[in-house]
């Protein structure tokens, strides 16, 4: 997210002093995407240790890749240590190094006691961040008529996806960042509007074309 509009976005969390709930609607509807500073920012202006929980829990989806020393500092932003199982539980499928010793070891200095940095381990062993910057040179299947499908397994061919640099640039974190478009209010069209077909052109008739009984047409022997 800009930081402009991530500075309008925590302006109006931090001046909500009413019910935790409206902070955490507030921070649901609005739009975009975080890194991990941003993430932890978000976070720490949660007081309660649930609040917390339930607003990592709404970024997940929007995070962006982040290495295991980032996530470590987004972690620290929650004080209780069941909790940041829970925010590793989040954040684990978009660490970019987890595969790494270094990694690891970042991961693992964000918990305290020897029994959470197990579980931590068996929860980094669940996802796989090696793989996803590697880009399939074949084997892609897309759909053809009639339920059939389309599949392409020749390596290294332009296929349904187009070729492997073309992959390689748009894969996240990649290219240019394009923003989604927004929705512009404008009227919806009534259920009971009729539209006019399309099947056939105008001024032609179904059945003169086909040549039905009772119509016009010649017929040869």
């Amino acid at each position: 997210m800009h930081d402009d509009c991530f500075g309008d976005l925590m302006s109006q969390i931090n001046q909500e002093t009413g019910a935790t709930d409206t902070k955490l609607q507030i921070l649901f509807g609005s739009r975009g995407f975080f890194n991990a500073a941003q993430a932890a920012q978000i976070v720490y202006a949660f007081g309660g240790p649930s609040d917390k929980v339930r607003a990592i829990q709404i970024l997940e989806p929007r995070l962006c890749r982040m290495t295991c020393s980032e996530a470590r500092d987004l972690i620290g932003a929650l004080s209780i240590h069941n909790d940041k199982l829970k925010a590793l539980e989040c954040i684990k499928r978009v660490l970019c190094d987890c595969q790494t010793e270094q990694g690891v070891l970042n991961i693992l200095s964000a918990f305290p006691f020897e029994t959470d940095k197990n579980r931590a381990m068996q929860v980094l062993s669940t996802v796989r961040s090696d793989v996803a910057g590697a880009v399939p040179a074949g084997g892609h299947q897309g759909y053809a008529a009639l339920g059939g499908l389309y599949t392409q397994c020749r390596p290294l061919v332009p296929h349904l996806y187009g070729t492997v640099e073309e992959q390689q640039f748009n894969r996240p974190g990649h290219g240019s960042i394009q923003l989604p478009v927004e929705a512009k209010p404008g009227i919806l069209p009534s259920m009971y509007t009729g539209h006019p077909t399309y099947a056939y052109p105008q001024g032609r008739d179904y059945a003169t074309d086909r040549g039905y009984p009772g119509n016009d047409v010649q017929f040869t022997q």
